[in-house]
């Protein structure tokens, strides 16, 4: 028996309505679905212009929130593990943080270098070299050490190398116990592993002054001393301006 193409299209609509049982209701919008976009959209503003407001303000509160962002953020031993942040500054002027090639001390900063070499104090006053600047294999696989290894007696005192302010004091999971400080020229002292620290940051420091002891804390497999050297946030061969013997170091 054939069916006409009105017939059928009837008996479809009917087996579709016998199907779904009753008409289909839209969904309701819930209210507080709504009050969440708007408190999303709010706390977004908020934030949007929170940030706006520091970097317009600059000065201290936009060089806390720096210091911050960089201390969190971008700290490690090694260059490798560090994030890919690049830090910001007062006059929002970007510097690219990154490690020359070995014993290769970058070009412009020559003449702060040799200044550097004259009027430092050794951080330990009796060390040995045991792990040097540079490419170096740990744990199977090649990493950039970005200072030096000065290897001491637990507890040995540590000396800032200059005039200088305490900018970072704490721990890391790399590099322990850790001070920071920073002096003129752009140049920045780092005192990694300690067993102890002795300032707070903020602290203003003379060349000699006790800051820490000597430890194994953090990313150590051996009392010593982790000491680098940057200048204009680029780190040099501390063994370039300190006069220790090496024990093996590489």
């Amino acid at each position: 028996m054939g069916y006409t193409d009105e017939e059928m299209q009837e008996t479809e609509k009917n087996q579709s309505e016998e199907y779904n049982g009753e008409e289909v209701k839209k969904p309701a919008v819930r209210g507080n679905g709504m009050l969440l976009i708007i408190i999303q959209l709010i706390v977004s503003a908020v934030i949007v212009t929170a940030a706006l407001i520091i970097k317009l303000i600059g000065g201290t509160v936009h060089s806390q929130a720096a210091t911050w962002f960089y201390d969190n953020y971008n700290n490690s031993v090694f260059i490798n593990t560090a994030d890919s942040t690049i830090p910001y500054t007062d006059n929002i002027k970007l510097k690219e943080i990154s490690t020359p090639a070995p014993n290769i001390i970058v070009k412009e900063n020559v003449d702060i270098t040799e200044k550097l070499k004259k009027d430092i104090t050794p951080p330990l006053k009796e060390a040995v070299i045991t792990s040097g600047f540079g490419s170096r294999e740990l744990n199977g696989e090649e990493q950039i050490h970005k200072g030096i290894d000065l290897g001491a007696d637990e507890g040995t005192e540590i000396c800032a190398a200059f005039d200088g302010t305490v900018t970072i004091s704490m721990e890391d999971p790399s590099y322990g116990n850790y001070v920071v400080l920073s002096h003129d020229d752009e140049v920045k002292t780092l005192y990694a592993h300690c067993s102890k620290l002795l300032v707070k940051k903020g602290d203003k420091v003379k060349a000699g002054d006790k800051i820490a002891l000597v430890g194994a804390t953090g990313d150590a497999d051996g009392n010593h001393l982790h000491f680098e050297v940057l200048i204009d946030g680029k780190n040099i061969d501390p063994s370039g301006i300190l006069e220790y013997p090496t024990n093996g170091a590489e």
